[in-house]
């Protein structure tokens, strides 16, 4: 931690140092940046160990101080202190004892410091700046503005000698930088105005199915058949244009601002109460807003601001029985909340419209195909938990027995409030002002933005919003025998019982689905629909289940007896965890939130040509039944639902690991370990009210719902547990301590992953081209990659001694160099069908045609894949074609890149010292490209992004710092 390299000051970024683990830093989680991601507002660390899976929630333990450093609604780790904070950060990656268990992957344990008789401090400050970055690859423009101030510092010492001690540390974030939009056609002046009489495509007059006219112009639209709110948005929103498209087009491009702060403060005290008793509290405060662009638009409209506040507070007790024995105690409270706040707080309806919105007002979002989108994401003023835990291990060593016992208690309350679509998602796709085929006349394409400036769009949704309770208690016991059977041979072994209830809602908001079965709770819900109260449901859907015994075992031998070369192994059974997140999804569907589109719009008209259908002033027009907002708790035809599985069970894994390790010189060791998972139960979000295929199917929207075991309901997306995944590595390690001013670690692994479906993200909506042919699923994992290299090393030189030269002696030597090199095969992905439907089951999750052999024998950015080997597949009533190319077939670049840490000490007294510090990532700028377009186009047609590389991971990023430490 000290000397590597950590540009963004996170030593998550160091997990991956560690073999078998991936994480937010290596763009398998979630990003690439190494920082944390901000998904429900607050951050989150994911990481991935020895192929575990994240099916949209964790799998691994966080620890802080002993305590759980986690937020239980996603499972996912909280942010840690900053670097001059953390005493200790371990991690262990498979086969740990008895003493851990809920997580079935692995554990990361940091401690932070303490104060000592002696006062102790630093003080810092790291810059970053624009000049100190390489610009973007394939960039032509001038590098995005970017300002990054890191400072502040710890002090520590007694409050009395050898007695109390405290320690304190303040860190603060300042980050200016800037998005940059680009690739917006925008309207020209006349067409803002209506007049299309020097566009390329001219609009039709859907009242008359012929050119607008007004005042005797042609393919001018007259201000009174302008949709006000239409007129609003340009007005107020729209940019004119700043540059020239490459079509020739008006566009625009430009920076919108998006910051990033925070501040975070640790206090710990110390205190020896007596001899035998040592009491320790630590509390961790952090919070900012980070701004990111709304959604993914190409000109100004909306932003999204996620503000977070995250306490932990950990208590624990030392309790020295006897020489032999030792109690342990540790009390834990942490809550970590964040909102997902969109700015401005404005709406369709403060526009003008006749939109109802429930919830937190929000712009929403638009897209005028060809023109300009309007992005918007979704909002949450509050998701988070608060999370309670007490924690007993008792150690007593007897004879040749470390034995220890304990167990833990633990409750989660979980709150997601998600305002969904609430703001409304408007398409204008050209459809209202295009000409229909009507003998003489002949059909021609309509003008998108005409479309919206007449305020017609093609598809309308919009939801409800809805706020998520969930509480669950997590409850464990267990014993662990580390036992010295010979001076030779050691056994651990140790046995846990975990108990997890299933997150309950304290509204009883909770879904089955038991095809034939009428609900008696709610009655006027469709048949299948089953409530808490219904017979057989439990009040969190699924029984506790009280069998979740975990068997762990393992050996060290040392093989000659001489303490140089040991075999080691180990098998456990590990029982995974299930967040809030997936129990509270089921509040996101009827009865309790609504999920609307309202798709093939009327577009009739009446006698003044004025449009019947929906549009941007009210569009609710269409709607059976009216304004459906507020939702009433109604069901809809069509309307989807998320029940649990009454048979749910919670995922379990197989883990096993046999290792050998040797001294080679008293500095170094290498080592070669064989590491295998198996996981079982694994959760998978999967409808199973799929449209059954008839003669007479295409892809139309009422046909599919006609095709439903249960036309009354669209998509019945069951969470169940019967999914599996392995993982089977070769690792090979290399450690030296320092000798000869140089210390390094390194490891190779080479390993394969497989899983029966795509399992990120899978809890809440499983991905499958076919759900009700799930083994075409099958294939290589999302986070499957075979090759993976790293090494960090730290040198420091010292070429001249006392007798040489003052100067040279002063300025050459002292300084520290340490490289973190890193080389990883590529990860797999996808070649789908395009926007396709190809198998006619109402959604685009199709794969393509394999028609030939994918590989090139050298790949480029331009071309990474044989196109030619893969065909869309057609939509033809009556027959479903799912395309025949596996999931996850190809895999996209490597990733090679150094990461270098410079730094020296200067002493400026005996007890004060100043350290310089210059790092980068990436710091021979090395391209490493991203995925490839992986979309095929029709045939006959080609596309500009189809096996083409179009954007690559972060170039060089450097920083400065100075550190005054005493």
């Amino acid at each position: 931690i000290t000397n590597l390299p950590l540009v963004e000051r996170n030593v998550y970024t160091l997990l991956d140092l560690t073999p078998g683990v991936q994480s937010n830093n290596n763009g398998v989680a979630t990003a690439s940046t190494g920082t944390s991601t901000f998904i429900l507002g607050y951050p989150e660390q994911r990481t991935l160990i020895n192929g575990g899976t994240d099916g949209g929630t964790g799998s691994v333990n966080y620890y802080l101080d002993g305590g759980i450093n986690m937020t239980n609604l996603r499972n996912t780790g909280n942010i840690l202190p900053n670097p001059d904070a953390i005493q200790e950060f371990r991690v262990q990656t498979n086969s740990y004892n008895a003493e851990y268990g809920r997580y079935a992957s692995g554990l990361i344990n940091v401690l932070t410091k303490s104060g000592t008789n002696q006062f102790h401090g630093s003080a810092f400050e790291f810059l970053r700046n624009t000049v100190f970055n390489a610009n973007d690859w394939g960039s032509t423009l001038a590098r995005a503005p970017f300002h990054r101030n890191q400072f502040g510092g710890t002090i520590g010492g007694p409050i009395k000698q050898d007695k109390a001690f405290f320690f304190f540390c303040y860190s603060g974030l300042r980050q200016a930088t800037s998005t940059f939009l680009s690739g917006a056609r925008v309207p020209t002046a006349l067409e803002r105005a209506g007049n299309f009489t020097a566009s390329a495509t001219k609009p039709t007059d859907p009242a008359i199915n012929a050119p607008f006219v007004c005042n005797g112009v042609t393919n001018v639209i007259c201000p009174n058949r302008i949709d006000p709110v239409a007129r609003k948005i340009i007005d107020t929103y729209i940019p004119l244009s700043n540059v020239t498209l490459s079509t020739g087009n008006a566009g625009w491009q430009g920076n919108i601002a998006t910051p990033y702060n925070f501040d975070e403060y640790l206090g710990k005290v110390d205190y020896q109460l007596n001899d035998v008793h040592r009491l320790t509290v630590s509390y961790f405060n952090t919070g900012g807003t980070s701004t990111t662009k709304g959604g993914s638009p190409n000109v100004p409209w909306s932003l999204q601001n996620s503000t977070w506040r995250q306490h932990s507070v950990n208590a624990s007790d030392v309790w020295i029985i006897s020489a032999a024995k030792i109690n342990q105690v540790w009390l834990t409270f942490s809550r970590n909340f964040g909102g997902r706040i969109n700015v401005p707080a404005t709406s369709l309806t403060d526009l003008g419209s006749a939109f109802v919105i429930q919830g937190t007002p929000n712009l929403p979002q638009i897209t005028v195909t060809g023109y300009f989108t309007l992005g918007q994401q979704i909002g949450g003023p509050v998701a988070g938990t608060n999370f309670y835990s007490a924690r007993d291990v008792f150690s007593w060593i007897k004879g040749n027995h470390s034995l220890k016992l304990g167990g833990e208690i633990s409750l989660n309350k979980d709150i997601q409030q998600t305002l969904l679509n609430n703001y409304g998602v408007f398409t204008f796709n050209a459809g209202a002002t295009a000409r229909v085929a009507a003998p003489p006349v002949t059909a021609a394409a309509g003008n998108a933005f005409a479309d919206f400036l007449i305020g017609i769009p093609s598809a309308v949704s919009q939801d409800a919003p809805v706020t998520g309770y969930t509480n669950s208690w997590y409850t464990a016991l267990f014993v662990q025998d580390d036992f010295k059977v010979r001076p030779r041979l050691n056994l651990n072994l140790g046995l846990r019982w975990d108990v997890q209830t299933p997150p309950t809602d304290p509204q009883n908001r909770v879904v089955n689905y038991v095809p034939g079965q009428k609900s008696v709770v709610i009655p006027t819900a469709p048949v299948g629909a089953l409530f808490f109260g219904d017979p057989g449901v439990e009040r969190g859907g699924i029984p506790t289940s009280y069998t979740h015994f975990s068997p762990r075992i393992g050996f060290a031998w040392d093989l000659f007896g001489d303490g140089k070369t040991s075999l080691r192994g180990a098998f456990g059974v590990f029982y995974g965890s299930i967040s809030g997140n997936e129990w509270n999804t089921m509040t996101n569907f009827q009865p309790f939130s609504t999920r609307l589109t309202f798709t093939n719009i009327n577009q009739k008209t009446n006698a003044a040509g004025v449009p019947l259908g929906a549009s941007l002033s009210n569009p609710y027009n269409n709607f059976v039944g009216g304004n459906p907002f507020p939702y009433k708790g109604t069901f809809t035809t069509g309307g989807g639902l998320f029940p649990v599985a009454s048979n749910f069970k919670w995922p379990r894994t197989y883990q096993m690991n046999v290792s050998v390790q040797r001294q080679v010189t008293k500095d170094l060791v290498v080592g070669a370990a064989y590491v295998g998972t198996e996981s079982r139960n694994l959760p998978f979000g999967r409808d199973i009210n799929y449209p059954v295929l008839t003669p007479t199917a295409t892809s139309a929207g009422a046909n599919i719902l006609a095709r439903r075991p249960n036309p009354l309901f669209g998509a019945v997306t069951l969470l169940q547990s019967d999914q599996s995944a392995n993982y089977h590595g070769l690792q090979v390690t290399s450690a030296m301590r320092m000798s000869h001013h140089l210390t390094f670690n390194a490891f190779y692994t080479y390993s394969k992953t497989l899983s029966s479906v795509e399992l990120y993200n899978s809890t809440t909506q499983g991905l499958a081209q076919n759900y009700s042919n799930l083994a075409e699923e099958k294939g290589a994992g999302d986070s499957d990659q075979r090759h993976v290299f790293s090494m960090s090393f730290t040198y420091r030189p010292d070429y001249f001694g006392k007798n040489s030269n003052a100067v040279l002696r002063h300025v050459l030597n002292g300084w520290s160099f340490s490289p973190i090199i890193k080389m990883r095969s590529g990860l797999p992905f996808t070649v789908t069908n395009g926007n396709v439907d190809a198998n006619l089951d109402g959604s685009t999750n199709d794969r393509a045609q394999l028609v030939g052999n994918p590989h090139l024998d050298h790949p480029t950015a331009q071309q990474w894949f044989n196109t030619a080997a893969f065909a869309q597949n057609k939509v033809v009533t009556g027959v479903a074609t799912d395309g025949n190319s596996a999931r996850n077939l190809l895999y996209g670049p490597g990733y090679k890149t150094v990461d270098l840490a410079i730094s020296r000490d200067f002493s400026l007294t005996e007890r004060v010292k100043l350290r310089f510090r210059a790092e980068a990532t990436n710091a021979f700028n090395h391209v490493n490209l991203g995925q490839p377009g992986a979309s095929v186009p029709a045939a006959g047609s080609t596309s500009a992004s189809f096996g083409v590389i179009t954007s690559a991971n972060s170039m060089r990023k450097m920083q400065f710092g100075l550190r005054l430490s005493f």
